[in-house]
């Protein structure tokens, strides 16, 4: 039995992990920019991370007023809710000081393809169950990037035993 939400999160993880360590992210303009509006404290933040932030695949630049100013975002995560991401970034903010910022955006980047991924339940086409089943490449340890595993295996005889036909 595959997950669906949980391999489909895998599979945009690993995807925006591999691209943004090789840096072969490519990102995806905007049709209207994003604007953040900080605080003075929170933009110098971001504005010392800018580099890190355009590294991932998001184009920023500072806006006027502390604001700034996201034109793209990584192509992988295009459906991502750009406020609550950098609202969830910067919430923790004082206590980002004794941690990169690489790891906040790692974990950030999981919070972010588990958004993105398909939800459980929800109708996929024969294409899209394929494909899944095609990049999980039949990897029977892989877990989501939160921990979930991806697929588990039972025996028919389990599956009977549930239906109490054993």
């Amino acid at each position: 039995f595959i997950d669906q939400h949980a391999a489909h999160e895998r599979i945009i993880y690993n995807r925006l992990r591999e691209k943004w360590e090789k840096r072969e992210i490519v990102s995806q303009p905007m049709l209207m920019p994003f604007i953040l509006n900080a605080n003075a404290q929170e933009y110098a933040f971001l504005e010392k991370n800018f580099n890190v932030l355009r590294d991932m695949g998001f184009e920023v630049e500072e806006f006027g007023n502390n604001n700034v100013k996201v034109s793209a975002v990584p192509v992988d995560l295009q459906k991502i809710d750009l406020d609550a991401f950098f609202r969830e970034v910067l919430s923790s903010m004082e206590s980002l000081r004794a941690v990169r910022l690489v790891d906040i955006l790692k974990d950030r980047l999981a919070t972010s393809a588990c958004k993105a991924a398909v939800k459980g339940g929800e109708m996929l086409t024969v294409q899209e169950v394929r494909a899944l089943i095609d990049e999980t490449d039949g990897d029977m340890g892989m877990k989501c990037p939160h921990g979930r595993p991806v697929a588990v295996k039972m025996k028919k005889s389990e599956i009977e035993k549930l239906f109490k036909r054993i």
